[in-house]
């Protein structure tokens, strides 16, 4: 698993990931959303368009960081998941969780 971040206006992180989210890179993957909120960004935009899956640990850090996001006043949201990303989404009921877009422009006007 590969992360890029980057900055786009209004301070938004995006959190560009490539490959699948299990074992290992669950806990990368956790450390770097949490790297992002320790330095005051707390809307966070992780894409998924490159992730063909995600692993329970994955789910967990997701919702983890969702949390600490809102307690901040901040905001995470989800871009582009791939369809077994999105099917596990909608099985776990994280999908009516969590807003969900297709498009990098949707995704940061969502703050």
């Amino acid at each position: 698993m590969n992360v890029e971040t980057t900055i786009a206006k209004k301070n938004i992180s995006i959190l560009h990931i490539e490959g699948k989210i299990l074992g290992n890179a669950s806990d990368a993957f956790r450390k770097e959303m949490s790297e992002q909120l320790q330095t005051g960004r707390d809307k966070l935009v992780i894409d998924l368009m490159n992730v063909p899956l995600i692993d329970s640990s994955a789910l967990g850090a997701i919702v983890i960081t969702l949390k600490s996001c809102q307690q901040s006043g901040g905001k995470l949201v989800l871009l582009n998941p791939q369809k077994a990303v999105r099917e596990v989404l909608e099985v776990t009921k994280l999908s009516t969780v969590i807003e969900i877009y297709d498009t990098e422009e949707g995704a940061c006007a969502a703050f």
